[in-house]
């Protein structure tokens, strides 16, 4: 096992790891935010003939704005595709995405026209295609729809719709079970006694996983339970998740139980303790290909620690890019402590028109909640920086985009 290692190789270790699960097949409205796991191609030109992009007319004229007037010879349903062409000096009603007739030069829109009897004359200059969505416009046949590990968005889903794709071959999402261990910790739904407190790191990763992607099958805490207890609950929730998140008793005092846990169950330690804060009390292990990643128990080194090692392997699994976006940002505020180990501090992180700007949260320590409402960046500082001074430019990880207000 690996003691005290760089964030990156504990990420490598992690990755190297982490494949993705097996696909299964979805009813398309199902798959909002699924991951594709195969290619998907156009089977067909699309639109699969010219059709009309207003209501109007279509007319056939050669050379065009020869004729004042033209003689309607039929006017089409929404759906109907006439039988014969245009010929010169011709016309034809047509609506909105109707197939338009063999000869269509352009449409003309019906507030440019005026009827009278069977003959319809336009206002204004007809230009040869206009108001025309051509054969192909949007895909032609063979063209790629939608690559593997795609995730599939409204705007996918209305493609996919359109092709008739009423299924979709997506990745398992990845199950996920959350633990939190320590004594005196209690289900954060319960009213704790004196000396107890209620357990906010379960609700939040799961929240995490939740919006990663992930399928939360359990959020449990501990409590009193006795070391062979632990051991025996632990392999239970392998038993129904692909990754187990632990939070608490990561650390090496006499009341840490996660190395012991894991040790009894057989699980192979990867590595434990990374050269970061907060979070520096995290490690990981692997048993019959599930993970566990064991985090601090300190609410913002258990966050800090679920965005650097347990979120990259949940989108991997996904055959998503494990790493979320980096940037650079413009600091809004100062923070006036020197860095000593490698430090993520929790930021708030928005764009506007001079750029990315990112603002220092209050409530910085590891074990504080408060910066955690509105952070959504970390804010990456080596070891050995100066304090930070407002103005300057910093290396940013952001999580997921900006909240409201």
């Amino acid at each position: 096992m690996l003691s005290n290692i760089k964030l990156e190789e504990a990420q490598d270790i992690l990755l190297s790891l982490a494949t993705p699960l097996p696909d299964e097949t979805l009813p398309l409205l199902q798959t909002l935010g699924r991951v594709t796991s195969r290619e998907l191609f156009a089977d067909h030109d699309l639109p699969p003939c010219p059709q009309a992009v207003v209501d109007g007319y279509a007319i056939n004229v050669d050379p065009i704005n020869t004729h004042k007037s033209y003689v309607v010879t039929e006017r089409l349903r929404p759906g109907e595709k006439s039988s014969y062409p245009l010929g010169p000096g011709q016309a034809a009603g047509v609506v909105t995405g109707s197939p338009l007739p063999d000869g269509t030069a352009a449409v003309v829109p019906q507030e440019t026209s005026r009827l009278e009897g069977k003959h319809v004359a336009f206002t204004g200059k007809i230009l040869p295609g206009e108001n025309i969505k051509q054969q192909g416009e949007d895909f032609r046949t063979g063209d790629l729809l939608v690559s593997r590990g795609t995730c599939l968005d409204p705007g996918v889903i209305g493609v996919l719709a359109a092709y008739g794709k009423s299924k979709v071959a997506v990745i398992q999402r990845p199950r996920v079970a959350v633990l939190s261990l320590g004594q005196g910790i209690v289900p954060y739904h319960t009213m704790p006694k004196s000396g107890q407190l209620r357990d906010s790191n379960g609700p939040l990763l799961a929240a995490l996983v939740m919006r990663d992607g992930g399928h939360v099958t359990s959020v449990e805490a501990t409590g009193d339970e006795s070391a062979s207890s632990l051991k025996d609950h632990l392999e239970n929730l392998l038993h129904q998740a692909d990754l187990v998140i632990t939070t608490g008793g990561a650390a090496s005092g006499v009341y840490d139980q996660a190395i012991y846990m894991l040790r009894h169950i057989g699980a192979r330690l990867l590595f434990w303790g990374v050269r970061i804060k907060p979070g520096s009390h995290s490690g990981a292990a692997i048993c019959n290909t599930k993970f566990i990643i064991a985090l601090s128990g300190n609410p913002a080194a258990c966050a800090v620690g679920y965005h650097l090692l347990a979120g990259p392997v949940l989108r991997a699994l996904q055959a998503l890019n494990p790493y979320p976006q980096h940037l650079s940002a413009s600091c809004t505020n100062s923070f006036p402590k020197k860095v000593g180990s490698r430090r993520f501090l929790q930021g708030y992180a928005e764009c506007n028109d001079e750029g990315w700007r990112v603002t220092i949260l209050p409530g910085q320590k590891s074990s504080m909640l408060r910066a955690l409402i509105k952070s959504n960046a970390l804010i990456d500082l080596p070891s050995g920086r100066p304090p930070v001074e407002k103005g300057q430019d910093l290396p940013v990880i952001l999580l997921y985009p900006s909240h409201p207000g």
